[in-house]
């Protein structure tokens, strides 16, 4: 169960690091878009255009970071079996449900690995007998 629990901490840290890439991504382009933008237009009217599309960039790039930045910190706790990792990676295993479908088959697969006895275990600092 060890490696199931390895294999999910790291998919939590690249899946949602890939995520938080691609905010920055969005908010690079809509932040460059808007200065061409500026830049190209006349004068003072032009201005207004880098502060709408700096703006939204940020906002998309604050709320990808809000949504992923938890999932890199269960990724990260669960590598190393911290007691906290485990409610906290159930909790994002039940949201990552209503994100299909990639973020789907994380939470059924993050729901099946947290909430095994021998997973249970390992987290409460008693490893299980092995036969």
């Amino acid at each position: 169960m060890q490696t199931h629990i390895k294999v999910l901490g790291w998919l939590h840290i690249v899946l949602n690091a890939v995520a938080l890439a691609a905010g920055v991504l969005i908010w690079l382009v809509l932040t460059a878009t808007g200065a061409i933008a500026a830049a190209s237009g006349e004068g003072r009217d032009a201005l207004p255009i880098f502060a709408v599309f700096g703006g939204i960039g940020t906002f998309v790039l604050v709320l990808v970071a809000v949504f992923v930045l938890p999932g890199i910190l269960v990724g990260w706790g669960l590598l190393r079996e911290a007691p906290w990792a485990r409610p906290l990676g159930i909790v994002a295993s039940i949201l990552d449900l209503f994100n299909p479908p990639l973020w789907t088959a994380l939470g059924i697969y993050g729901l099946i690995v947290l909430f095994n006895a021998e997973t249970a275990a390992i987290f409460e600092g008693r490893r299980p007998p092995v036969y």
